[in-house]
């Protein structure tokens, strides 16, 4: 075949392919259309800024001051709760032991009290009348004996050590009449005032230790302190809970949590151009990647106190060391595809850059 063509038909047929391939390689391609151009300004004069969404009562990080197996988690991220309701709970065994504890505590104070009340019981008396009574014909019996000795006229017809040993054993049932007399005066006049305001301070204080462990008991479940939706939880069944501000400081939160109805917008303005904003001023959200959702914005209030800017928009003229203005607007959510957490891009009315 290539002997009918020629070698010259051939070189030519290679010359125009070749002559197409340089014409088609430099034809321009169709430039394809932005499904979503970026947003434009809806304000004559505005500042840019971004914004984050936050719940209205901005996130809360939800914690424990106790430190302890969780032993029930009853929320789901997304879940909405009423103030109040469980969110989590803690194992509370020790509590429920420590409590048993002090309620033996405080039945040990209490019978303790009621057995001061009670004094002087009725078989208590008999015993100490006896021994009054035994020490009282003891004592008649040396007195009686000691007065023989005292009315001998003639002294030398007793020793001089029969004597004394009369005499002081005559003071000796004395000693011992009182002390009997002293002991059953005592039982009678029943419990010391004193005695008994210990004792019913030893009841407050057992009543003060039941009611911390009852408290704590009642902090093992942490609830929801208001209404809200859960945002996050980053806590299960058998993990450990780190209590206190310290041990959690460098931690996620067990739960995430906040009110969303409405939600907040928190804008970063640069300092720079923080002059130019005012209260009141209009302002519209777009949604990156989706310039055809916009959201209205309500003012709530301007943050008086310039902050280190702290969330990064990726931009690739973004500088790390800027100090921003903090603007708060808020909207309600309902079905807007948006979620809290997320980035967008906020227009907000300003005063012209030049001039006042």
């Amino acid at each position: 075949m290539f002997r009918k063509i020629g070698l010259p038909a051939l070189a030519l047929c290679g010359l125009i392919l070749a002559v197409a391939m340089v014409f088609v390689g430099r034809k321009k391609m169709p430039t394809p259309p932005i499904e979503f151009p970026p947003p434009k300004p809806p304000f004559k004069h505005y500042v840019a800024g971004s914004g984050i969404i936050e719940a209205s009562s901005q996130n809360i990080a939800i914690g424990s001051v106790l430190a302890e197996i969780v032993e029930k988690v009853f929320v789901c991220p997304g879940d909405y709760v009423k103030k109040g309701d469980p969110l989590f709970q803690l194992d509370t065994r020790q509590f429920l032991a420590r409590a048993k504890t002090a309620e033996s505590a405080k039945a040990v104070a209490l019978a303790n009290f009621n057995r001061l009340m009670q004094l002087p019981r009725p078989e208590d008396i008999p015993p100490l009348e006896a021994r009054l009574q035994q020490a009282q014909v003891r004592l008649r019996d040396e007195y009686t004996q000691f007065n023989l000795y005292e009315n001998v006229a003639d002294k030398r017809a007793i020793s001089f050590n029969d004597y004394n040993q009369r005499k002081y054993a005559a003071r000796f049932a004395n000693f011992q009449f009182e002390e009997a007399k002293a002991t059953l005066d005592l039982l009678r006049a029943g419990a010391w005032v004193e005695d008994l305001k210990i004792s019913a301070a030893q009841i407050e204080e057992t009543d003060a230790q039941i009611g911390v462990i009852q408290t704590e008991i009642e902090r093992a479940v942490v609830r929801a302190p208001s209404d809200g939706q859960v945002l996050q939880v980053n806590i299960r069944e058998g993990e450990f809970a780190f209590g206190g501000a310290e041990d959690a400081l460098f931690r996620d939160p067990l739960i995430l949590f906040g009110a969303v109805n409405p939600v907040h917008m928190r804008i970063d303005v640069d300092e720079d151009d923080a002059w130019r904003v005012f209260s009141g001023a209009q302002a519209i959200a777009y949604v990156r990647g989706n310039s055809s959702i916009c959201i209205p914005l309500e003012f709530v209030r301007i943050d008086p106190y310039i902050i280190p800017k702290r969330s990064l928009t990726g931009d690739d003229l973004e500088r790390v060391d800027t100090r921003v203005l903090q603007l708060i607007y808020r909207f309600q959510k309902k079905d807007l595809p948006v979620y809290l957490g997320q980035l967008m891009d906020i227009f907000i009315e300003a005063k012209p850059s030049r001039g006042l």
